[in-house]
Order: structure tokens, then C-alpha cells, then sequence
């Protein structure tokens, strides 16, 4: 006979569900904007450049705030803030939705993306301390696969918004948003005492902000205007001097905003790097096939939508599976298997040409998005499980911080890479008359500037791999002795 759940069973389901919800508004965000992206850049009457920044703003602002939104967890709480980030978040969606020009849908994105940095520091925390430790891959897992659902859901269903309105994507936010927020107020609970009491580093936010901001427009602008000219060797000192203060800032600080003492514990440490450098080599690569279906091979956003589901299903299939084996196995074995899976998806993309059968590319996609699923789940609970509860805000927000570190470097090396292969009036043009239609050369010259991208992305997928497999595999064996300590 079953045994009845307790008070304990019932809400690690309610601090799931919840943050399940909260990730699916962030993912359908993310999924059905990527497929409006040629239609915003159309409509508004700016470059690619200009309607990337929709997405690299949002990136950036989830990345600077990462570290204050897990640390502000580990002093006032994970409910308040995620409540906070819901509203703050649904909020922004209703002004891009109104917004005029390109230059007001980015401001507004900004404010979007306060309220997704609480919502991506706090949701895996809810996770994290409602779930015992040899549950806790199993749970990620779960999350991961409705995080791949949204992916497959969100591009159809931007396709269809956008074959509508574009800013329908913006307003769909809204009522789930508020949906969310209120569920979230009701229902969540704090699982253990914060103070609210400890100081918070503004010093070091301040210098982590302007370090990170000044090495991004190094990373990206100098791609464009040179590396070595003055005026970036100018921004890259700004950005290397403000982040030998912040480091130096946060080793001696008492109440520091990035503890780098986590780094001392291998799995941790391993762990966030390994995921940094897959969000390198793969950040791109949707946004890339999303281009190469609608520029080059003229399809609508719905048709496009649909054509880079297998990547997501990849993502369903693997991401319970990732999880549920890292339980029994531990996160090295598994990992690590899945980086390798998502290279070999990479290599195969990058060996695409512009006539390639689309069910060949369909097959690489699914295996990269296999790989992703293997990966993902089981590392993200072997660094939350490796800390303590009072740094699990800041160890989230780092690995939150990292992975987008990475997405905004893949898109930042990726677009002028792209961008350099043909001209932008040229790029421009066949995203209005559809690449099928333009000279074959051009075709061959803007696939061999994708495909190019997808080898730099393999290539940075294998320092990743050699990284996960050197994480150890201490985490097995201390399963059982952390089940026994592990919050409810």
C-alpha cells in the first residue's frame, strides 16, 4: 500500500511546479521572439544588428545581474524575489509590445530582463532546497524537459503570432505573468530563515558591471572595428583593471557578492566551467538555423519554427533521462556523455551546405539537442548539491551568470563572423526576396559563414568535455550522506 504524502512530498511538487511555470514564461520568451526577429528587423526598419541587440540586451542585463539577484536570495529570500521578477518581467512584456522603434524595444527589454535575471536566480533555487539530494537530478530533469517543451511550443507559436503581429509575442506574456505571480505568492513558502540583515557589496557590483560591460564591447565591437586599434585596447584596459579590483574586492570583502571559496570544492568548480564553455559553443546555434531557414531557404516564421524542432525534441527525450541516470551514476559519466553527443551534432551542422537535404540537418539538430539534455540536468544539480543552502543563491546566480557569460559571447563572436561573409544590404535583401532567389554564389557564401560558426562551436565544445570528465566523481559516494542532511 502507498504511503500518504506528506506536508514535505506535496510542496517540493508545488516549488516545481512553480518554477516550471516561471521557467516556461522565460523559455516561451526567449523561443517565440528568436522566430519574430526577422519580422521586428522589417517592420521597425533596422539592421540585423540593430534587432540582435533585442536579444544581446536582454542576454547582457541577465548576465550583469546575475551575481545581486543570488545574492540577494541569500540574504532576503527566494519568494519575494521571484514574485518580484514575475511582475518586474511581465511588466517590461506589456511596454515591447508597445514599443515604437528598435531603440524603445531594447530599453523596455532591459526591464524585461531585470525581472527574468530574479526569476532564472531564484527558480532553480526553489528546486534546489525543496528537493532531498538523490532526487534532485530527477528534478532537474523535469525542468529541463519542460524547458525543451517550451522550445518545441514557443517557435510554433511565435510563428503563428508573428504571422499575425509580432508584438503578440510580447502581449501572450502578460496574462501567464500575472498567472504565475500569483500562484507563486500563494502557494511558495521559504524553506529555511534569511536574516536580511547582511550588507550587500554595491562597491563590487559596481566594478563586476563596468568589468563585464567594457571586455563584452571589447569581445564584440573590436570583432568589427579591430582589436588592436586604440579606442578598444582602451575599453579592454577599463575592463581588465575593473575586474582585477573586483576579484581583489570580493577575496577580502567579509559579506562578498561572488564567494570565490566555492571554487575550492572540484565538482563545483569543474562543474561551471564545463557549462560556461558549452554555452559558448552552442549559444548560437538556434538563432543561426533560424536565419538559415528564413533567409536563405525563404520559409515563414511558422514553417522555420517548426523546421529546428528536432533540436528541442532532442531536449524532451534526454533531459529526464540525463537526470534520473546522474542520480544512480553521478553527474561525470553522464555529462560528460552528453557533451560528446552535442559534438558530434555540432560537427555535423558544420559540414552543412546550402542545398543540404533539410532531414539531415533535422538529424544533427536532434543529436546536438540529445547531447544538451544529457548535459544540462545533471550538472546543474551536482553544483547546486556540491554547496551549502546559505550560498546556494550565490552558487546559483554564478552558474547563471557564467551560462549567460557564454550565450552572449557565442552571439557576439557569431554575428560579425556572419556578418562578414556578405554584405548587409545583401543580407538585408534576402530576408525581403528569400535567399532561394538570390545569385547561387551568395547562397554557398552566407552557408559556409554558418557552417564556419558551427566548427568554431564544435571545437569549443571539446576543451568542455576534457573539463567535466576532470570534475571527479567524489558526488556518487557522498549521495547517501548528503540525502541525510539535505534540506526539505
Amino acid at each position: 500500500m502507498t504511503a500518504p504524502l506528506t506536508e514535505t512530498d506535496r510542496y517540493k511538487w508545488v516549488a516545481l511546479t512553480v518554477a516550471s511555470l516561471g521557467t516556461l514564461v522565460g523559455v516561451l520568451n526567449a523561443s517565440t521572439l528568436i522566430i519574430a526577429l526577422p519580422a521586428i528587423m522589417v517592420n521597425l526598419d533596422t539592421t540585423l544588428i540593430g534587432v540582435m541587440w533585442v536579444l544581446i540586451a536582454y542576454t547582457l542585463i541577465l548576465t550583469i545581474l546575475a551575481p545581486a539577484c543570488g545574492r540577494l536570495a541569500d540574504i532576503h529570500g527566494r519568494k519575494k524575489l521571484y514574485v518580484f521578477g514575475l511582475v518586474a518581467f511581465t511588466i517590461g512584456s506589456l511596454l515591447c509590445g508597445f514599443a515604437a522603434d528598435i531603440t524603445q524595444l531594447i530599453g523596455f527589454r532591459i526591464l524585461q530582463a531585470v525581472g527574468g535575471a530574479f526569476l532564472v536566480a531564484n527558480g532553480t533555487l526553489l528546486v534546489v532546497d525543496a528537493f532531498p539530494r538523490q532526487e534532485l537530478g530527477k528534478a532537474m530533469g523535469i525542468l529541463s524537459m519542460i524547458m525543451a517543451a517550451a522550445f518545441v511550443v514557443g517557435p510554433i507559436l511565435g510563428g503563428f503570432l508573428t504571422m499575425i503581429d509580432w508584438r503578440l509575442n510580447f502581449f501572450f506574456n502578460v496574462p501567464i505573468g500575472l498567472a504565475v505571480a500569483y500562484i507563486a505568492h500563494t502557494r511558495l513558502r521559504e524553506a529555511t530563515e534569511f536574516s536580511g540583515n547582511e550588507p550587500f557589496d554595491v562597491r563590487g557590483m559596481l566594478l563586476f558591471t563596468v568589468a563585464f560591460v567594457a571586455l563584452t564591447v571589447y569581445l564584440s565591437v573590436g570583432l568589427i572595428f579591430g582589436l588592436l586599434s586604440a579606442p578598444m585596447l582602451a575599453t579592454l584596459a577599463v575592463g581588465l583593471v575593473s575586474l582585477a579590483a573586483f576579484i581583489r574586492r570580493e577575496r577580502t570583502t567579509p559579506n562578498p557578492l561572488v564567494d570565490f571559496s566555492l571554487f575550492r570544492i572540484r565538482i563545483f568548480a569543474y562543474g561551471q566551467a564545463s557549462s560556461f564553455l558549452n554555452a559558448v559553443a552552442r549559444g548560437a546555434v538556434m538563432i543561426l538555423m533560424i536565419l538559415f531557414f528564413q533567409g536563405l531557404r525563404g520559409y515563414d516564421p511558422l514553417m522555420a519554427s517548426i523546421l529546428i524542432a528536432p533540436m528541442a525534441i532532442g531536449l524532451i527525450i534526454s533531459g529526464p533521462l540525463g537526470g534520473t541516470l546522474s542520480d544512480r551514476y553521478g553527474s561525470r559519466l553522464i555529462s560528460t556523455g552528453g557533451l560528446v553527443i552535442s559534438l558530434v551534432g555540432l560537427a555535423g551542422l558544420a559540414l552543412m551546405q546550402y542545398d543540404t537535404p533539410y532531414w539531415v540537418l533535422a538529424v544533427w539538430m536532434l543529436v546536438n539537442g540529445f547531447g544538451s539534455g544529457l548535459f544540462q540536468p545533471p550538472n546543474t544539480s551536482a553544483i547546486m548539491a556540491a554547496v551549502p543552502m546559505e550560498r546556494r543563491g550565490v552558487a546559483s546566480s554564478m552558474r547563471a551568470f557564467l551560462g549567460n557569460t557564454g550565450m552572449v559571447i557565442s552571439m557576439t563572436i557569431a554575428l560579425p563572423l556572419l556578418v562578414n561573409t556578405i554584405p548587409l544590404d545583401l543580407m538585408m535583401n534576402m530576408f525581403v526576396v528569400g535567399g532561394m532567389n538570390m545569385p547561387v554564389d551568395t547562397q554557398i557564401t552566407f552557408t559556409q559563414g554558418i557552417a564556419f560558426v558551427f566548427f568554431i562551436s564544435a571545437a569549443l565544445t571539446l576543451p568542455a568535455i576534457v573539463v567535466s570528465a576532470l570534475r571527479g566523481s567524489e558526488d556518487v559516494g557522498r549521495q547517501k550522506e548528503m540525502a541525510g542532511n539535505a534540506s526539505p
